[in-house]
């Protein structure tokens, strides 16, 4: 599904509530790292060193 649509889906599935879309992804967004995290901790694998927004 083309990116786009994506997001339409998001902000319809969220009422038209930009800012809870928005929510919505960045709690997405900190669970994936949280988990990538778990991941990097317990195996030999180094995290790759990257810029982040917080």
């Amino acid at each position: 599904m083309p990116i786009n649509d994506l997001i339409d889906r998001l902000i319809e599935e969220c009422r038209g509530d930009l800012h809870g879309a928005l929510r919505a992804l960045l709690l997405i967004n900190e669970r994936l790292e949280a988990e990538l995290q778990y991941v990097y901790e317990r195996s030999n694998i180094a995290p790759p060193h990257r810029r982040t927004l917080h």
